[in-house]
C-alpha cells in the first residue's frame, strides 16, 4: 500500500501537540506500508496576510480563532494548499491519510484520523466554536462534506465516532475508533527515582482541564498532607499558593519527564476532552491517573490504571488524590497497570496496526467516489473494544 500523509503542521519537524501526533503516526504506518510523502499545508505568510485582512474583528480571541484554524476561509485555504502539496508528489500513491480535520483534501482519494468535531465541542465547550446561526450551519455543511467524502474516518476515541455517525450521518462501518499513542521515539526507562507526594498536572486549555477545580481539590488534600505539592506545567493562568508550583509551558523535554518520574499522581480533570495524550504520556512514566468521564476514560481505565471521578466535584477529586497519596502500592500498582496498557495497546505502532485493515479495504475497494450516506446510529461497542482491548 503506497500512502501520502498530510497534515497542517509539517509532520517531518520535531514538535509538540497535534504536530507530534501526525510526525509518530506516519513515522509508525511507514513501517507498515510505503509512506511515499509526508506534508504539511498550513497557511503560507501571504495566506495570513489575506487572512488576517478579511477576518479582522475588534475582539482579540475571535479573530485569533477566525485567523488560525475556525474559520471557513482558513480551512479552504488550507485545503487549497493539500491540492498543491499533492502536485508535488512525484511517484504513485493508493490514498491520502489526512490528520485531524482542519483542512480537507483535494485532488486524490482520502481516509480521515480525527479527535474531534464542531458538534462534539457545540455541546461539550462551545468556547472553540463561538459562532451561532447561519455561519454555524455553513461550518456543519463544511464538515458534512468533510467526512461524506471521506473514504473511511479513524478516530481518536468514541466521542468523536459518535458525534460522526449520529450527527454527521456516516454509516457506521466507515469509522473505526483506533485510539491514540504516546509521543516517545522510544518508551522512557522505567522510573528508579522514589516517587514523592506530589500531583502532577500538564496542560495548556486552564479552566476547559479542570484546573480550577484541582486547585479546589488540592486544597483539601492539603488539610490532610501538608507535606503535597501541586505542579502546574503547560499554563501560567493560576496564581501560585503554598504547595502549588505553576511552571508554565517547559521546552526542556528531560524536566518534564524527570517531572513524571517523581510525582505521585498525575491528574487531569477536564469539563471537555476529546480523546488526552498526556495521561498515556504519564502512563508510560508508571503514574497512576485521575481523570473525568468520557474519552479520558477510554484511555484510564478506572480500578485497573487510575481512577475516574465525577467532573466539576472537588470532593471527589480529593478522595481520589488523597487514597493515591495514602496507599503508595495501591499507586504503584496501577502505574504499573497503566505501563503494560501502554506498551500492549497504546502506542503509535499499536495505533498503525489497528489501521491496517480499514485502510487496506478501502484501498482494494477501487475508484473513489462520494460514499453514500446513512443515518444507522454508531454502535457503542466499537469504542468500548478499543478502550477495553
Amino acid at each position: 500500500m503506497r500512502l501520502v500523509g498530510l497534515a497542517q503542521a509539517d509532520p517531518r519537524v520535531p514538535t509538540t501537540g497535534p504536530g507530534a501526533t501526525s510526525k509518530f503516526l506516519f513515522n509508525a504506518l511507514a513501517q507498515r506500508h510505503e509512506l511515499v510523502a509526508r506534508h504539511g499545508v498550513d497557511l503560507t505568510r501571504a495566506q495570513r496576510a489575506l487572512l488576517a485582512a478579511a477576518t479582522f474583528h475588534p475582539s482579540r480571541d475571535t479573530w485569533r480563532d477566525r485567523l488560525y484554524w475556525k474559520g471557513r476561509l482558513a480551512l479552504n485555504l488550507r485545503s487549497l494548499n493539500s491540492r498543491r502539496a499533492l502536485r508535488r508528489v512525484d511517484e504513485p500513491f493508493d490514498l491520502v491519510l489526512q490528520i485531524f480535520g482542519l483542512f480537507r483534501t483535494q485532488g486524490a482519494r482520502y481516509a480521515l484520523y480525527v479527535d474531534n468535531t464542531v458538534e462534539l465541542s457545540r455541546r461539550h465547550w462551545p468556547d472553540w466554536v463561538a459562532v451561532e446561526g447561519r455561519a454555524l450551519e455553513r461550518l456543519y455543511e463544511w464538515e458534512r462534506r468533510l467526512y461524506g467524502d471521506a473514504l473511511h474516518i479513524f478516530t481518536l476515541g468514541g466521542p468523536a465516532a459518535r458525534s460522526v455517525v449520529d450527527f454527521y450521518d456516516v454509516p457506521q462501518e466507515r469509522v473505526t475508533v483506533v485510539g491514540g499513542g504516546a509521543n516517545f521515539d522510544v518508551l522512557p526507562d522505567r522510573p528508579t527515582s522514589s516517587r514523592e507526594p506530589t500531583v502532577l498536572y500538564v496542560g495548556s486549555d486552564w479552566r476547559r482541564k479542570g484546573g480550577d477545580v484541582l486547585i479546589d481539590a488540592f486544597r483539601r488534600v492539603r488539610s490532610g498532607h501538608p507535606e503535597a505539592r501541586l505542579q502546574i506545567v503547560g499554563t501560567e493562568e493560576p496564581a501560585a499558593e503554598d504547595g502549588v508550583e505553576v511552571l508554565g509551558f517547559l521546552r526542556d523535554r528531560d524536566r518534564v519527564a524527570d517531572m513524571y518520574a517523581r510525582a505521585s499522581v498525575f491528574c487531569l480533570p477536564s469539563r471537555f476532552e476529546p480523546y488526552g495524550l498526556a495521561p498515556i504520556e504519564a502512563m508510560a512514566h508508571e503514574l497512576p491517573c485521575v481523570v473525568t468521564p468520557g474519552a479520558l476514560a477510554e484511555v484510564v481505565l478506572d480500578g485497573e490504571t487510575g481512577i475516574v471521578v465525577p467532573p466539576e466535584d472537588p470532593v471527589a477529586l480529593a478522595g481520589a488524590l488523597s487514597r493515591l497519596l495514602d496507599d503508595p502500592g495501591y499507586a504503584r500498582r496501577l502505574g504499573t497497570n497503566g505501563r503494560a496498557r501502554v506498551e500492549e495497546h497504546l502506542t503509535w505502532d499499536a495505533v498503525a496496526e489497528r489501521m491496517t485493515p480499514g485502510l487496506e479495504r478501502v484501498v482494494s475497494g477501487g475508484p473513489a467516489g462520494r460514499a453514500p450516506r446513512s443515518t444507522g446510529r454508531f454502535r457503542r461497542g466499537s469504542a468500548e473494544r478499543v478502550a477495553s482491548s
